[in-house]
């Protein structure tokens, strides 16, 4: 932060960090927690007021969630970054809906190929990107209609007008937990190791299609892809890898 700057200008300037191109078994170190999908959001916190920032425009939410967002803070003044969703207010078997398929042409490309194309991994990035833009569309509608949304923190970037870009990811999700507390609307992303595949399987029972992979010791980079982060499909049971997991020949 500058001299004079506050917790909403920042906010309101964030470049989130994005997705790198490493498949999961890359990332060294690796927690992993659910893809929330909803409105990727910063939110900047002061024991008097929260206000949520997406894309450097201020989010209009419910009166009920900001006063959660002020109730449940602890500190001075942070950053957190995280999900304006409904997927944490159900808990049954397909909480969240599958986002929209986007529609591709067949293409009749022998799987060899496909399997060793650079351009694959290229394209299901576009297409993750067209997906996640209709689904925010859709979380800034129902927002707009008066449905009710929970904001899941998952990154705190800064605290008490200290930046935490170079502090370790897991020490940034230790300093989370004790500065927000959780409530009804605001929650903690849970996360755990690649090796709980109880744990995995069970958020893709949920409705779960994705989960993101970031080094425990990763750094966050503002506006930038990160190479210690990456996106892998929910495994449907146990038993079954994570479809990104898998190395590719």
């Amino acid at each position: 932060m500058t001299a004079g700057s506050t917790a909403r200008d920042v906010a309101a300037a964030w470049q989130p960090q994005r997705p790198g191109k490493r498949f999961v078994h890359d990332i060294p170190n690796a927690i992993v927690e659910p893809e929330w999908g909803g409105a990727r959001t910063v939110a900047a916190l002061t024991p008097d007021e929260a206000a949520l920032f997406r894309d450097g425009a201020e989010l209009t939410v419910a009166r009920e969630l900001v006063q959660a967002l002020v109730t449940g803070f602890t500190a001075l003044e942070a950053i957190v970054e995280g999900h304006v969703t409904t997927a944490a207010l159900k808990s049954d078997r397909g909480a969240v809906p599958s986002p929209p398929e986007v529609e591709r042409p067949a293409l009749l490309v022998p799987r060899w190929i496909r399997r060793r194309s650079p351009a694959r991994r290229d394209a299901a990035a576009r297409d993750r990107e067209i997906r996640l833009a209709r689904q925010e569309q859709a979380t800034l509608d129902s927002l707009a209609s008066g449905e009710r949304h929970a904001f899941v923190a998952t990154d705190l970037l800064l605290l008490d007008g200290q930046p935490l870009d170079d502090v370790p990811l897991l020490e940034r999700k230790r300093l989370l937990e004790a500065v927000l507390a959780v409530s009804d609307l605001v929650r903690v992303s849970a996360f755990v190791r690649p090796s709980s595949t109880d744990v995995l399987a069970s958020w893709g029972a949920l409705g779960f299609t994705e989960l993101s992979y970031r080094g425990s010791n990763s750094r966050y980079l503002a506006g930038r892809e990160n190479p210690d982060w990456a996106i892998g499909a929910a495994p449907r049971n146990a038993r079954e890898p994570a479809a990104a997991t898998r190395r590719q020949p």
